[in-house]
């Protein structure tokens, strides 16, 4: 577990943010995997694991009859892009978490649809940046499609934490210009600031 997560274990503490993870087919080894990294309490914040949509509701504390059961599986696969999604936005601001993470999928033996024949996952994460990916793995194998999809969302929120570490300091070396004044000090001169500029770059 702790070799799966380091990256975004790493990534989380040297940036000083925090996540949220809301699983399905993995049944809580995304969370697990952040929790057995030692100083996890500093990035941790929540998470849930929900099983099928009738249940999720009383769990997230959300309304979800906006998610009808899809007619076929393409209907199916698609509508978990858009669960995700919107399971990642409204739990990140709702819990306060710098980043949080929804992945939802199917993981075999056994499918819903006869359409559906191998494991797939969506996986979404809302932060500074937005990110999601959608996977088929070809495989039926149950217990290798959870661990491969924890992996998976592991690796993608390491690399949402990176890059929005490497816009932020993009950012600040735009904006923020620095000289030493004449006492010894150091004036920073702010240039080039709007709405648009990440507010993470005055934490640097």
């Amino acid at each position: 577990l702790v070799e799966m997560a380091e990256g975004a274990a790493a990534a989380l503490k040297k940036s000083k943010q925090t996540v949220a993870v809301f699983e399905s087919t993995t049944a809580g080894l995304i969370q697990a995997a952040l929790n057995a990294v030692p100083g996890a309490s500093s990035y941790v914040t929540c998470g849930a694991v929900t099983y099928g949509k009738e249940k999720a509701g009383a769990v997230l504390g959300m309304d979800l009859s906006s998610f009808p059961r899809p007619p076929d599986g393409t209907a199916y696969k698609d509508s978990k892009n858009v669960w995700t999604q919107t399971i990642a936005r409204h739990k990140r601001r709702e819990v306060g978490a710098t980043w949080c993470i929804c992945e939802s999928g199917a993981c075999g033996p056994t499918f819903n649809y006869p359409e559906v024949s191998a494991g797939f996952t969506s996986i979404f994460v809302s932060g500074p940046i937005e990110k999601g990916v959608f996977v088929n793995s070809g495989s039926a194998d149950r217990e290798a499609n959870m661990w491969g999809f924890a992996q998976l969302a592991l690796d993608l929120l390491a690399e949402c934490v990176a890059e929005a570490e490497g816009l932020a300091t993009a950012a600040a070396e735009k904006v923020l210009t620095s000289k030493e004044d004449r006492y010894g000090g150091v004036e920073v001169e702010v240039t080039n600031f709007d709405e648009t500029t990440p507010a993470a770059i005055f934490s640097q």
